[in-house]
């Protein structure tokens, strides 16, 4: 049975089968000592940069374009040994802001990608 599905809200539904990835027009700035990374939009010139640090920074370096939200949740449930469910509504609710502030964007479904191979 796939553990972190029950708890989420529909409306994250399709989005939790999404490959999301960073937007092409951004600025990154990591920081090694910290592990913080600022993030800024090189488009929208009303945006302000946004600071990721702890659990965001680690979250947003997986997203690599290829693996869907819900690959994401499992891994990271994994190697911290948390909940799917915890996770993947705290991952879904980053992610809706990411997406919000057009920081990332929906590269396609995972069901997509399996349905073409």
């Amino acid at each position: 049975m796939d553990q972190g599905t029950g708890a989420r809200p529909h409306v994250g539904g399709e989005l939790f089968d999404a490959i999301v990835a960073p937007v092409g027009s951004l600025a990154l700035v990591r920081d090694d000592e910290s592990g913080d990374v600022t993030v800024l939009s090189l488009t929208d010139v009303d945006c302000k940069p946004l600071v990721l640090s702890g659990t965001a920074a680690v979250i947003w370096d997986e997203f690599d374009g290829e693996r869907s939200l819900r690959d994401i949740v499992r891994v990271l449930a994994s190697d911290y040994g948390l909940d799917e469910a915890v996770i993947g509504e705290q991952v879904l609710s980053f992610v809706t802001q990411l997406l919000e502030a057009q920081l990332l964007h929906v590269r396609g479904s995972a069901r997509d990608t399996a349905t073409a191979l």
